[in-house]
């Protein structure tokens, strides 16, 4: 499946407000910097059309060059307002994000020094790969932790739930190896 099949709709524009809170840019200068960002290029069919709505709102306006032969485009105010507030709450959710991860390290016997390592090794993938496994295996994976978490509350199970994790650790093993 190719990654713009994955893309949610209106994730091109908050990827374009992102790119111009650091100045005005060209419609290729921004397709490049998407590329080189997060490995995925959108193309002019996708960047132009992206770029004319966020102008329709208000979010963005045109700046032609002295020589009037290029135009970049720029945040106005209110895109820019937008694209903070958006900033915050991608911060809010990255936050959100790491807490489960901390949490799955733990349950897990990952300590954090190796848990930071293994999220380093992976900081260039920019699709995280847990949605991207099937939806069963999701809610299971999440409806596991949530029990998990609710059975090591209990200090007089724990030892049994980390003999079960353990164990089940050991059969995904066995069944990797297959």
């Amino acid at each position: 499946m190719k990654i713009h099949k994955l893309v949610p709709h209106g994730f091109l524009t908050v990827c374009i407000l992102k790119q111009l809170k650091t100045g005005s840019k060209h419609g290729y200068n921004i397709m490049k910097c998407l590329e080189k960002e997060m490995g995925w290029g959108p193309s002019p069919g996708a960047i132009y059309p992206a770029l004319h709505q966020l102008k329709e709102r208000g979010l963005i306006i045109k700046v032609k060059s002295k020589d009037k032969k290029k135009i970049s485009y720029k945040l106005t105010k209110e895109g820019r307002s937008l694209a903070n507030k958006i900033e915050k709450e991608v911060e809010e959710m990255r936050n959100k994000f790491c807490n489960h991860i901390r949490t799955m390290g733990q349950i897990f016997g990952i300590d954090e020094p190796e848990l930071g390592r293994l999220m380093k090794g992976h900081e260039k993938i920019r699709v995280d790969n847990f949605f991207l496994l099937p939806v069963r295996t999701r809610n299971s994976l999440i409806k596991s932790k949530h029990l998990i978490m609710k059975i090591s509350k209990n200090k007089s199970k724990q030892k049994k739930l980390n003999k079960i994790i353990k164990d089940n650790y050991k059969r995904l093993k066995e069944l990797e190896a297959e």
